[in-house]
């Protein structure tokens, strides 16, 4: 027994090998690290465990943080007038097109339409356009047209027809100036010029149709005598009403009609329908409620953070019984509860606007009674807002 020990020792120190091929020192490391093995596995375990955790956590965060964001968007201080929407239709929207804003009212209107608005023409005095009849001016010169500074130089010499020309061309290279000027022949022996005002084709919104105030008749006069032969005209629930434009934002509070053709004498009224907008209010709530929901889905799915960390099952439980609480801030005789505005919470815990008709009579009655909902002071949003989180 004594020789096998030093064998051993002597076979470990020198490297000798076993049968299999193994040092004796291999074997000792061997051994010992089966003895430390359900160390190594239980280390091993843990590890693995926390930064399952940790990710969890990590995703947890940021459901979080992505509905702290939706809950900010109905704490701020104009929140309560997003839920205060408006549509329109036009019956005939190739003719007349509409747009509305939050003050316009609900209700039904008339419009016929006449005569749209166009441009007038300028035209200024003939000239002989002979080689011997020069321009009066010459050198530089600045004048405005529709506002604008229009430079121009008439060289020396330059005959009426040569100035006319010059003229036109400088106004033309003027940027946003709404006019295009031209030049022609009236007869063979002398010519015009023409200032085209509000370009060729198109009326400005909010422009007049004239660009320039004539002084002297003489030396230049307006196609159109009378303006009103060139403004609009349409009849709006009965009344005549004429405009110097065709986009006309006078007429009808929080309302922008814009005449695109005349109809004829025998053609009906259009109908202009303006009534809330419930589908851009469920715009405006269904990103909180999605962030919440995917929330509670996920604490749904991880049971094992609520089970083990007691600030997670807290949140998870305050979080589904907000859903349910009263808005007492609403007030006696209005809604209170999310279900008076149409939304269901389901057996998981998630809401939904599932009843629309709720909905839109709650906005046409008075859209504070849904926004109370969410942005009084024990609405939803300040109710999550003030629920501890992990």
């Amino acid at each position: 027994m004594a020789t096998d020990i030093v064998g051993s020792y002597l076979g470990a120190q020198t490297g000798l090998t076993n049968s299999s091929g193994q040092t004796t020192t291999d074997l000792l490391v061997s051994s010992y690290k089966q003895t430390r093995q359900a160390e190594v596995d239980a280390a091993t375990k843990k590890k693995t465990d926390l930064e399952t955790q940790k990710n969890l956590y990590n995703t947890l965060r940021g459901n979080l943080t992505a509905l702290s964001d939706e809950i900010n968007k109905f704490t701020a201080s104009d929140s309560s007038s997003k839920f205060i929407t408006r549509s329109i239709t036009s019956s005939d929207p190739a003719t007349v097109s509409v747009s509305v804003d939050s003050t316009a009212e609900s209700g039904i209107n008339t419009i016929k339409v006449n005569r749209l608005a166009s441009n007038d023409i300028l035209i200024s005095k003939q000239l002989a356009i002979s080689s011997s009849d020069k321009f009066s001016i010459t050198g530089e010169s600045t004048f405005k047209v529709n506002g604008k500074d229009v430079k121009v130089t008439i060289d020396p010499d330059s005959t009426n027809e040569q100035a006319m020309k010059t003229i036109a061309s400088a106004i033309n290279k003027v940027t946003d100036i709404n006019v295009t000027a031209s030049y022609l022949k009236a007869f063979s022996d002398n010519g015009s010029g023409i200032l085209n005002a509000l370009g060729l084709d198109n009326v400005d919104s909010g422009a007049t149709n004239r660009s320039q105030t004539v002084t002297d008749p003489t030396l230049a006069y307006y196609k159109n005598s009378d303006i009103n032969n060139i403004n609009s005209s349409a009849e709006v629930n009965g009344i005549n009403i004429s405009r110097g434009t065709n986009s006309i934002t006078d007429i009808l509070p929080g309302v922008t009609i814009n005449l695109l053709k005349p109809q004829l004498s025998t053609d009906s009224a259009i109908t202009l329908t303006t009534d809330v907008n419930e589908g851009a209010v469920e715009n405006v709530v269904n990103p909180l409620l999605n962030a919440y929901n995917d929330t509670i889905k996920y604490l749904n799915k991880n049971n094992s953070l609520k089970r083990n960390d007691s600030a997670v099952s807290s949140l998870f439980n305050n979080l589904r019984s907000i859903s349910s609480q009263p808005v007492t801030s609403a007030g006696d005789g209005n809604p209170q509860f999310l279900s008076d505005m149409g939304i269901k919470t389901n057996t998981d815990g998630t809401l939904m606007i599932t009843d629309m008709t709720k909905l839109t009579d709650l906005l046409k009655d008075n859209p504070a009674k849904v926004s109370n909902l969410f942005t009084g002071t024990d609405g939803l949003a300040n109710k999550l807002n003030n629920c501890p989180q992990v």
